[in-house]
């Protein structure tokens, strides 16, 4: 379903972030003392975890399962893997948790899959997906998303569980990882978004424009805590405002025989269903009929580095009918957690728990 991610964030890093304990509603959790010696911190950087910090976290005293995940780092032509010790190896120039092995992939072509334990894939996934220099809080939130996300993806039916890129989540090995994206993920160790007792589908994105979108919009499947909700926080944030002109012969290679055969374009609008929400699809009015797409396909076909989100604003021929000029707001799909909007929440005081409830209307936290 990254598709959630297909929007990633770059900041500037910080290293002196101090590890925070997630901070959570009484409901959920009982605190504990959260105690990290900078010598165990070192520790874990490089070697797997005997036992798993908690963060000072309860969850109904259960114990979170020790998955393990395949994460697919290549196919095709690359170079030979080199088995560093039991638990990290090397390629192409980077150091990797876990253990490599090579796999047949469904186009028979060969791929190389690194298999390590959840959170230490999240080690690597982290400051992949968020800068470092976030709040512990945001990064607790996205930590917990993270997880919830990479749960879903497990199948041992197939080759691999994950990729490596913006078709799930960004993970890059034991270079990316920082001790801010280490702490988050170990001071919510084992713990998911959860609804109705079962894990929860979650997604995520750099920012949704001041709108969250609905997931039965995006994806065809509603979910009762997926739903489209306001969010202020993410205003005025650097992946907020775009534009995009969009070549008239672009629409015409990318579009179908429906657009070609509309005529020559006179005329372009949007059809929104409600005041401020998000637009459902984008009419086109030629010399022959008029031509209707859901602004999902348009965004799908057009590419998304063009049209940054479906959160499109305003719509209208330029450039004497040869260009269609666009302006939204929003960085990706827009449905579940708001990037640049956890961040703002976190740095306006909010926890880890506060966020994800944000986000995720109706849901609890348990253990994964």
């Amino acid at each position: 379903m990254r598709r959630p991610n297909e929007d990633r964030i770059r900041t500037t890093r910080d290293a002196t972030s101090n590890p925070t304990p997630l901070i959570t509603d009484n409901t959920f959790f009982r605190r504990r003392t959260f105690l990290m010696s900078s010598a165990a911190t070192v520790c874990a950087a490089a070697w797997p975890r005997v036992a798993r910090a908690t963060g000072g976290l309860d969850i109904e005293e259960q114990t979170p399962a020790l998955h393990q995940v395949r994460v697919l780092l290549g196919s095709g032509v690359y170079g030979a893997p080199q088995q560093l010790d039991a638990w990290h190896f090397l390629w192409n120039g980077a150091t990797y948790r876990g253990t490599a092995a090579t796999v047949v992939l469904p186009d028979r072509r060969s791929g190389l899959v690194a298999t390590l334990p959840l959170d230490d894939y999240l080690y690597g996934v982290l400051s992949k997906e968020i800068g470092a220099a976030w709040s512990p809080a945001s990064q607790q939130a996205q930590a917990i998303v993270a997880r919830t996300y990479a749960l879903h993806k497990l199948r041992p039916d197939k080759p691999y569980d994950v990729t490596a890129g913006d078709a799930d989540q960004n993970y890059g090995g034991f270079a990316s990882e920082t001790d801010q994206g280490r702490a988050a993920v170990d001071a919510t160790a084992g713990v998911i978004v959860t609804y109705g007792g079962v894990p929860a589908r979650v997604a995520y994105s750099a920012c949704c424009g001041g709108r969250t979108a609905d997931a039965g919009d995006v994806w065809g499947t509603p979910y009762p805590y997926l739903v489209s909700i306001v969010d202020p926080n993410c205003v005025g944030t650097p992946n907020f405002d775009w534009h995009a002109d969009v070549p008239v012969d672009l629409l015409n290679r990318t579009l179908g025989s429906g657009f070609t055969n509309a005529g020559a374009l006179r005329g372009v609008s949007l059809r929104v269903d409600a005041p401020n929400a998000r637009p459902r699809a984008i009419d086109f009015t030629g010399t022959v009929t008029n031509f209707e797409t859901p602004v999902t396909h348009f965004r799908d076909a057009v590419g998304p580095a063009t049209v940054r989100s479906t959160f499109v604003h305003t719509a209208a021929l330029d450039n004497q009918g040869t260009t269609v000029a666009l302006t939204g707001t929003g960085h990706g799909h827009g449905v579940g957690l708001c990037q640049w909007g956890a961040r703002m929440l976190g740095e306006g005081g909010a926890n880890a728990a506060q966020i994800v409830a944000f986000y995720f209307p109706g849901t609890s936290f348990g253990r994964g």
